[in-house]
């Protein structure tokens, strides 16, 4: 019986060690995936903030478009008025 009891303990050492050592690799494990959860969450943030800013940028590019587009076709309605008030002036003198 005394010979069996160093060995039961020394196997039951073992065991606690072996539990030991499976809990640290599962923790290890688990921040890893956290780390990498947090860092999957920050480049969805990222990819948010940038389709944000290219909505936004279009937005303005279009609204400068706009007013460009505006801007001629107003220069050209002055233009075409002009001429068609000397067409009528040189019809009037025939």
């Amino acid at each position: 019986m005394r010979v069996a009891l160093p060995d039961e303990l020394r196997q039951a050492r073992r065991v606690l060690q072996e539990q030991e050592r499976l809990l640290a690799e599962a923790e290890l494990r688990v921040q890893q995936a956290l780390d990498e959860k947090g860092l999957l969450t920050a480049v969805e943030a990222e990819r948010q903030r940038l389709l944000q800013q290219a909505e936004q940028e279009v937005s303005q590019m279009r609204s400068e478009a706009d007013q460009y587009a505006r801007q001629v076709l107003e220069d050209l309605d002055t233009r075409l008025s002009k001429v068609l008030a000397s067409i009528r002036s040189g019809l009037e003198t025939l």
